[in-house]
């Protein structure tokens, strides 16, 4: 089994109400369970911070349909290419969606409260920060 994965960042095209974004992960749930796929979800000030794991094709078939999702606008891929291991395997889809008070009371989210979710860039800093935010907010199943 050759995993993969993509972490992209994205601007929601309104700003969403908690039964929106739990309408949201209930059917992202159902669909990555059925799909093998894994990963963690952060919404904050209208944007998207996500990192998918999983089979190759079945990942990228999946970020292709976020992709024309008309939820989603300025979609941008930081990152995608194979990995050893999973890094959330516990969550179909984790969600954490942090207010600004909890933000500022842990170190290391200066950026996000500055300059939003795009301030995680190219790379493996949106990684980083999804790693961060499951240490700090998410407690295993």
């Amino acid at each position: 089994m050759a995993l993969h994965e993509i972490t992209y960042v994205s601007l929601a095209t309104h700003e969403m109400v908690q039964s929106e974004l739990l309408q949201l992960l209930d059917q992202s749930r159902v669909y990555n369970v059925a799909q093998g796929i894994t990963g963690l979800l952060m919404y904050h000030r209208q944007e998207f911070l996500q990192l998918l794991e999983g089979e190759r094709d079945e990942v990228e078939a999946l970020f292709a349909t976020i992709c024309r999702d008309r939820r989603h606008q300025q979609v941008y891929s930081m990152w995608e290419g194979p990995v050893a291991a999973r890094s959330f395997d516990r969550w179909a889809m984790g969600f954490v969606s942090p207010d600004e008070a909890a933000l500022r009371e842990r170190p290391g989210y200066e950026c996000v409260l500055n300059e939003g979710l795009v301030s995680a860039g190219r790379g493996s800093n949106g990684k980083k920060i999804l790693l961060q935010l499951r240490d700090d907010f998410l407690r295993p199943l």
